[in-house]
């Protein structure tokens, strides 16, 4: 299965985490559920949600967040998890490395029209 077929499926359900526990939103094109990351009003998709990682002056969002998918240097990226387990990391750093997980590059911005996979590791969807 490839990236895009699985973020198809998972629209909606999948969960984005932060490495510190932090629940980053819904993995969701909705933009009116209020966890979805789609949603710009929301404590998930606003550019200013304190959990938000478009926030780009919060832990979890811009260059020097340090939880952040945008953080070049980031080690501890966010995972998106599906069925309470974890399936993609979401990273700009491309020496990030997560067992059993695919990596999504940042520059997707969660768009299924620009999904563009940095590496794969060996897991089997």
């Amino acid at each position: 299965m490839s990236i895009l077929q699985l973020l198809t499926q998972i629209n909606g359900i999948a969960q984005i985490w932060a490495a510190d526990g932090q629940f980053l939103g819904l993995l969701s094109t909705d933009r009116y559920d209020p966890n979805s990351i789609s949603n710009f009003q929301g404590n998930h998709g606003s550019y200013h949600g304190i959990y938000s990682i478009r926030n780009p002056h919060g832990l979890y969002g811009g260059e020097h967040g340090i939880y952040s998918p945008y953080n070049p240097y980031c080690n501890n990226p966010p995972i998106i998890t599906y069925q309470g387990q974890p399936v993609l990391m979401v990273t700009r750093n491309s020496y990030a490395h997560h067992n059993k997980s695919s990596i999504i590059d940042y520059r997707s911005r969660f768009s299924a029209r620009c999904i563009r996979t940095t590496r794969l590791l060996t897991r089997p969807f």
